[in-house]
């Protein structure tokens, strides 16, 4: 093997280690929030690494809740579907009103936090949003195209019977 090659090797390899490298002190640093017991907070009113609709309403291009054409067996059935479409997204903890989804980069392989809220309000399918990345301060505009990107999927589906 050349001197070129082999230098080349090397510094494939040492790009390679480090960015294993960042991803373990990326995933170190970013602890998993518990979304089973308690819901999300709401997002600070200058936050750029949130958004959200309905009861969490930020940045999103539509701020209020999805009234859902369905009951809400549909609407949880909607929601699984949108996950399963979507690359590098999973399910990490469901019930029958609260989903946590995350949601992983792919280069830097940065986990964001995703809940969808289902509720029965006056007969009607009412559908919550929220979506925050773990670590920095902005989230480069992702959350709320994440958002709309369900909110547009969630429009979209149901059986307008409306019914819980």
């Amino acid at each position: 093997m050349g001197a070129i090659p082999r230098r080349l090797s090397y510094a494939t390899l040492t790009v390679f280690l480090s960015w294993l490298f960042l991803i373990a002190m990326v995933k170190a640093i970013s602890p998993e929030p518990d979304y089973s017991q308690t819901l999300p907070g709401e997002c600070g009113e200058q936050s750029l690494n949130c958004a959200g609709f309905g009861k969490w309403s930020h940045r999103t291009d539509e701020a209020g809740a999805i009234v859902f054409g369905g009951s809400m067996g549909d609407a949880r059935d909607s929601v699984r579907d949108w996950v399963s479409e979507r690359d590098r997204s999973t399910i990490v903890y469901s019930d029958n009103d609260t989903f946590h989804v995350v949601e992983t980069t792919l280069l830097l392989r940065f986990e964001d936090d995703l809940v969808v809220h289902i509720e029965c309000s006056d007969g009607l399918t009412i559908i919550h949003g929220y979506s925050s990345s773990r670590i920095g301060i902005s989230d480069l505009g992702v959350n709320p195209e994440r958002l709309d990107s369900l909110m547009s999927h969630l429009d979209g589906d149901g059986n307008s019977s409306g019914q819980c």
